[in-house]
């Protein structure tokens, strides 16, 4: 496991100095979108408010990356005629995708990282920073990392169903707007109707925005944590089986080797 690690950051490494400028320009509009939510929405809002707004947006844009993490891999590796090759390794299948998403995983935070801090000197609100606690941010941290892991296991769905459609990403672009505008970033849940505040609570990202507010303003409720670890593992569970079944149903129609 830790040779196939190294040797995905060794990739990673290699494609970020090779198409640098991509990654540039995407960062660079990640801020101008973080920049217009909040001079649109928090601008008038307390420090604590628009800390929270910022660690949010972050979390949206890691769960994004990691919701169309394995359609992307899966397209790419049977557009290059090498999916089956993967199969057909000794190593197993799924610990290849382990070791692909640990070291996404890994990157994608840090860049998000790297943007708050880039987005809290733009907002002039770098001494904001200061006032919260280091435990209050090691909870937080927690409840990302949980978080962008069962987005991962999700994107697994998605990764499957590529197989079978081979370009989904407009499904998946619908799905992150859908997370950007529902999910407690941009706007107060308990406004939304009542069907609709059933399906963005089944969410783990939506749960964890709650939770997220409630630690840095100190009111955390445990019913929001036991909601959220059920929703973290019913997207655990449920994408790791919803993928085994469509790669068995793959390979038992022959799509391994389709693009």
């Amino acid at each position: 496991m830790r040779r196939l690690i190294k040797a995905e950051w060794t990739m990673l490494i290699g494609e970020i100095k090779q198409y640098y400028l991509n990654y540039i320009f995407y960062n660079t509009g990640m801020v101008i979108l973080f920049f217009g939510l909040f001079y649109n929405y928090y601008s008038e809002a307390d420090d604590t408010k628009v800390l929270a707004m910022l660690i949010c947006a972050i979390l949206w844009q890691i769960c994004t990356n990691g919701l169309q993490y394995l359609c992307y891999l899966i397209q790419d590796e049977a557009m290059m005629g090498t999916l089956e090759q993967m199969f057909l390794t000794r190593t197993s299948f799924f610990s290849i995708l382990f070791s692909k998403i640990f070291v996404n995983m890994i990157f994608v935070i840090l860049k998000g990282i790297i943007l708050f801090f880039i987005c809290a000197v733009l907002f002039h609100k770098v001494s904001m920073l200061m006032s919260v606690g280091l435990l209050k941010y090691i909870e937080i941290v927690t409840v990302i990392i949980i978080t962008v892991f069962s987005f991962y296991c999700i994107g697994g769905v998605f990764g499957g169903l590529s197989l079978y459609y081979k370009r989904i990403s407009s499904i998946l672009n619908v799905v992150n707007y859908f997370l950007l505008m529902f999910t407690g970033i941009i706007g107060d849940i308990n406004s939304y109707n009542v069907f609709l505040r059933y399906i963005i609570r089944i969410i783990p990202v939506t749960n964890a925005n709650i939770l997220i507010n409630e630690i840095l303003s100190d009111h955390v409720k445990l019913q929001d944590v036991l909601l959220f670890a059920e929703t973290v593992l019913i997207f655990f569970v449920g994408g790791n089986v919803v993928l085994n079944l469509l790669i068995k149903k793959a390979k038992r129609e022959g799509k391994l080797g389709q693009y």
